[in-house]
Order: structure tokens, then C-alpha cells, then sequence
């Protein structure tokens, strides 16, 4: 295989290769798809004009998605999650139709420029020298054997193969299993058919970047298309607890997509959404639509694991899976059916997690329940800090080993590192999790949550916002990272609606809500809210709370400071209570303050 510099295409090189993009974009894998198709003729093109240098996320966006002017990258992730489809889509093109294909067209992670690469060596093996006779005799010798032996192999092989394609498809694991049905065409309109058949590609890949489900692929679901459906004998068929099916119906100026999940055990109801959207822009519903439902479906909080752990709340402790005990502890992290984090239930959640991995010592998700109960911890001031910190490290770190392609553990690793005060590292890895989670709304906000401490407040709210785009009915957990970003984000309104919801809530929740409704201007509730912050933990102070999470740029500590002050909230730890903390990350306010009444 030979690769071809960029600047010296041949006239054949260009027509084998635009023969190759054609061959691409009417493939299965990109026919249903005009976005997809779409991005990959324009850098293709780009490149064989010798304009890959303009191929970058901001030009992509304005030439292939009709992006405006004002269109930031950085804010708006639609390049980078469309190149990951696009990615994926080639590989899988490449594995199937065209496996021998004389030309080979790849998008290298972390770029928009295609690598391509002619075929050419292929060639050279054609005619063989003729070997020496004594070579031939002793290829004469092992034939008859060696055909004896391929020929039971080709036998077995088929046997095998008959036995698997007669089988019903079975999940490789205990995860949760789903099937995405072909989506309808309401009315039959052509113009539709496309639309539809990208939706149903765009949520099969989306799902499947979830580490929490076993998504079948689509080509086995295809069969189902346009025929009448019996749920619960195709989950028998293709060995999946749920299916997914919906449909699409245009109107006048608008498309409807109706979608439900279904339980093919019993054929009941899981869940079902209707989405009513303008039809002008097909591109952002298709996108709006699929993300949408990858965020209600994936997830601790979403459907299928709530379905989940409804079934296994009914078997006995000792037919237990490890990801079945993994999905209890993330419960019992959450505080269980009250909702709420707790010590007990931190407690519950870190030995259920280690349950798990003594069932299965390389399932990755149980180490992250692990890493995220470490950082409640460190979060809430239960326990040592710096065992906190180290174990927090360790669990993170484990994950990130056992499964690198995860963007939950690349996000607990993230988190690890912020609480080290490590910004660079922490902001690598919460690149990586967006870059493998781009609509997981839990992710989303749980990166969010720590770039205001990495001096990244603009983009952490951004994020916030596509988080609450994609997960409207989110769960409780979410308004202690809304005040938060809202907070240093300086939208006080915000926080202060925010934190307002925490439900029970602890000294740091009403420090926040203080020094929120201080900055708001509202400081009747700002002293009355102090009070509560004193009452619940005498001790506590801001210093103490922004050292515990790693430090932070002086400017966030310092609103965060300003605010306290203004309502009453203990900013500073005391001078006497110095000596017993030689870790602390000191603010350079609080020292002139502990210097004070030493000069006066």
C-alpha cells in the first residue's frame, strides 16, 4: 500500500480517488446519511485542491452545516461529532464492502484532513517467479496432507458458521442490551425516507459510544424494515432485553418524531417521548433529535438503567452480577429512592463497588463508582482529605487503564487531577471525555462543574447549557453543579434558583446560596442564609472548601470570597487553627487578614 503526498496528486490518482468517494457515499454506511456525506466529499475535495491547511473545525462548520459566522467550535461540538461518525463509518465501510477496494480513505483522530492511501503493492504479487524444482517437490510432498487439513478446517469453519448465524445473537455481556428498529416513514413522502434512515444511524451511533449498553448493530435490525413487528419475538431473535422503534411525520412546516422504548421480555412501555420540531433545518433536528434521546436513554439516570435496576431489586444478593452490583452502589451513592447524598450511603456505594470487583477485577465502571464516592468525600469533608485525594487518584487511575475509551473515565481521572491542583492534565482528560461523550448530558455537566476552578467559567456554562439542552428532566444531582457554574459564571440569578433545589442540603450548599444572594443584591436572605452555614459546621470556611478542592486562580477565590464576606460566611480559616493544617492552600486575603490583629 502506498502513500501519496498530498502535493503531487496525479491526474490518476485523482480519478481513482473520486471513483473511490463515489463507491463511499452510495455504501450503506453513508447512504442514509446527506450530513455525513456531505463532510467527507468537502474534505476529501479540500484535499485533493491542495487546501487541507483550511480544513479546520471553524471552516467545516460554515461550509458543511451552514453554520453562521459567530459559529464557535468551542462552544458548538457538531464538527467534532460528526467526524467521529464519519471515523467510525469509514472503518466500518473498510471492514465489509470495501475490504479490497484499490484505494483507502481514513480520518485520523484529533484531524479533518483525510489520509489516503492507493493500493498499488497489491499488484507486484500477481506473477510469481517460477520456483526451483526442488521447491516444487517439496510443496508436492505437504500438498495432499495440507489439503486434507484445510479442507476439515473449511468444514469445521462452516459448521461453526452455520451454528452462529442460526443462533440468536447474544450480548458479549451482562450490560444492558437494545436494538434500534428501523424508524418509520408516516405518509410515505420519499423526501422522508433519507431522514428517517439517518436517524435511526445517528442513534444506533451515539448509543453505542455508551459504555453501559450492548447496541446491536444496525445491519441486523434492517430486516425489520417496513414489516410488521412483534417486539417481543424479535428480542428472542436478536437476543436484546429492549427495542427501540419510532417514527417520523412531517406537517405542513414541521416534523414530528415519535420514539418508545418497549421491555421485549414482556412487550410493556419503558419509556416514549414525542418531539415536535421546525422542518427547515433538517441537519440541527436530526442532531437536536438523536441527542435528545441518547441523553433520556444512557446514563445513570436514564431509562434503561432505571429499567435496569427495577429488575434487579428483585433478585437475591447471590445471583448478583458485578455490573449489577456496580448499578446498586451508583445508587446507594445517589442516596437510594430519597435521593441525597450521604455518609452512609457513600459508605453502601464503596462496598458494593468493591463487591463488584471481586466478582469482575477489571470491570472499569465500578472503579469509577469508586473514584466519584472518594470525591464526594473530599467534596462534603467526610474523612482525611489527603486519603481521599490518594484513593480518588488510584480508583481514577485504574479505570482509566482498564478501559481508555470510556468517557466516564477519563472524566473521574479529570476530576482526580483538578482536586491535585494538576489544571493542564485535568483539562486534557475532560477534553478526551467530551470528545467520547459528546451527548452524554451527565458528563457534560460533570465536566462543567470543574472548569470554573481551571479558569474556564465562559465554557463551563456553555456546557451547562447543552447539558440542560439535552436533558431537560434532569435529575436532582444537577442543581449543585448549576449554582455552581452559574455562581462563577456571575449569573447569581442563576445560582441562587439553583441552589435554592439542592435537597439536603450541607454548610457548603448554604455558603454558596449566601454569597450568591449577596452578589444578587438580596442580603436579608444572604445573613439569614449565613446562619445556617455556622449552625451546620462551625468550622467551615471557604479557604478550607476551596483548598480541600484543589485550589483555585485567584480571581475565582476571590469572588467566592467577596461574596461570603458580604453575607456574613466565614471566609478565612483562623490563625489558631493554622498549625493543624501544614497542607492548606493558603488565599493571600487571608493571610493579610490572620496578619492583622498580630500587628495591631
Amino acid at each position: 500500500m502506498t502513500a501519496i503526498s498530498l502535493d503531487c496528486w496525479s491526474d490518476s490518482d485523482q480519478k481513482a480517488i473520486r471513483e473511490q468517494l463515489d463507491r463511499i457515499l452510495q455504501s450503506g454506511p453513508f447512504a442514509q446519511s446527506r450530513r455525513r456525506q456531505r463532510f467527507l466529499e468537502y474534505i476529501v475535495n479540500e484535499t485533493l485542491a491542495g487546501r487541507s491547511e483550511r480544513l479546520k473545525g471553524y471552516n467545516v462548520g460554515l461550509e458543511v452545516f451552514d453554520r453562521p459566522e459567530t459559529f464557535d467550535p468551542a462552544i458548538d461540538p457538531i464538527v467534532r461529532i460528526e467526524a467521529a461518525r464519519v471515523r467510525e463509518k469509514l472503518r466500518e465501510y473498510y471492514d465489509t464492502d470495501g475490504l479490497s477496494d484499490p484505494v483507502r480513505i481514513d480520518l485520523p483522530k484529533g484531524a479533518y484532513t483525510p489520509h489516503i492511501e492507493l493500493r498499488r503493492a497489491a499488484t507486484a504479487l500477481a506473477s510469481p517467479e517460477r520456483p526451483p524444482a526442488a521447491m516444487r517437490e517439496k510443496r508436492t510432498l505437504f500438498a495432499r496432507p495440507l489439503i486434507v487439513i484445510m479442507a476439515g478446517a473449511a468444514l469445521l469453519l462452516a459448521g461453526f458458521a452455520a451454528w452462529n448465524w442460526l443462533r440468536p445473537i447474544a450480548p458479549p455481556t451482562e450490560k444492558a442490551s437494545i436494538a434500534v428498529l428501523p424508524f418509520e416513514n408516516i405518509g410515505n413522502e420519499p423526501q422522508w425516507a433519507r431522514f428517517a434512515d439517518g436517524l435511526t444511524e445517528d442513534i444506533v451511533t451515539d448509543l453505542s459510544h455508551s459504555k453501559d449498553l450492548f447496541v446491536v448493530a444496525r445491519n441486523s435490525t434492517q430486516v425489520y424494515k417496513g414489516k410488521p413487528t412483534d417486539v417481543r419475538s424479535i428480542g428472542r431473535d436478536l437476543g436484546v432485553r429492549y427495542v427501540l422503534e419510532g417514527s417520523i411525520q412531517p406537517s405542513g412546516e414541521q416534523i414530528q418524531v415519535t420514539t418508545q422504548l418497549i421491555d421485549a421480555t414482556t412487550g410493556g412501555h419503558v419509556w416514549s417521548k414525542r418531539y415536535i420540531r421546525p422542518a427547515r433545518d433538517l441537519f440541527a433536528v436530526q442532531s437536536d433529535v438523536t441527542g435528545k434521546i441518547a441523553a433520556t436513554l444512557i446514563g445513570y439516570e436514564g431509562a434503561v438503567a432505571e429499567a435496569e435496576r427495577s429488575l434487579i431489586r428483585r433478585k437475591p444478593p447471590s445471583d448478583l452480577t458485578a455490573y449489577e452490583f456496580y448499578l446498586l452502589g451508583m445508587e446507594a451513592k445517589h442516596g437510594g429512592a430519597g435521593g441525597g447524598v450521604t455518609k452512609e450511603g457513600l459508605d453502601e456505594a464503596e462496598r458494593l463497588f468493591r463487591k463488584a470487583l471481586e466478582i469482575d477485577p477489571r470491570l472499569a465502571r465500578a472503579y469509577v463508582g469508586l473514584a466519584y464516592v472518594y470525591e464526594y468525600r473530599l467534596e462534603f469533608g467526610l474523612g482525611a482529605s489527603a486519603e481521599n485525594q490518594a484513593k480518588q487518584m488510584e480508583a481514577a487511575r485504574n479505570a482509566v487503564r482498564l478501559d481508555p475509551n470510556d468517557g466516564e473515565t477519563q472524566l473521574v481521572l479529570g476530576h482526580a487531577f483538578a482536586y491535585h491542583g494538576m489544571a493542564e492534565q485535568a483539562l486534557e482528560q475532560f477534553a478526551k471525555a467530551e470528545a467520547l461523550a459528546p451527548n452524554n448530558a451527565d458528563v457534560l455537566i460533570l465536566i462543567a462543574w470543574y472548569l470554573p476552578q481551571l479558569s474556564q467559567s465562559e465554557r463551563a456554562v456553555a456546557l451547562t447549557e447543552k447539558a440542560l439542552q439535552l436533558n431537560p428532566n434532569y435529575p436532582y444531582w444537577y442543581n449543585q453543579g448549576l449554582r455552581y457554574v452559574y455562581f462563577f459564571g456571575r449569573q447569581f440569578d442563576k445560582s441562587v434558583k439553583y441552589a435554592k433545589r439542592v435537597t439536603d442540603p450541607l454548610a457548603m450548599h448554604y455558603a454558596y446560596l449566601a454569597a450568591a444572594s449577596a452578589m444578587a443584591g438580596d442580603m436579608d436572605a444572604a445573613k439569614a442564609t449565613a446562619t445556617e452555614v455556622g449552625r451546620l459546621d462551625p468550622d467551615w470556611t471557604v479557604e478550607k472548601y476551596l483548598s480541600d478542592s484543589g485550589g483555585y486562580p485567584e480571581d475565582m477565590a476571590m469572588l467566592f470570597v467577596e461574596g461570603a464576606r458580604k453575607a456574613g460566611v466565614a471566609a478565612c480559616v483562623p490563625a489558631e487553627k493554622m498549625p493543624s493544617m501544614p497542607n492548606l492552600v493558603r488565599l493571600k486575603t487571608c493571610d493579610e487578614e490572620r496578619a492583622r490583629p498580630a500587628s495591631g
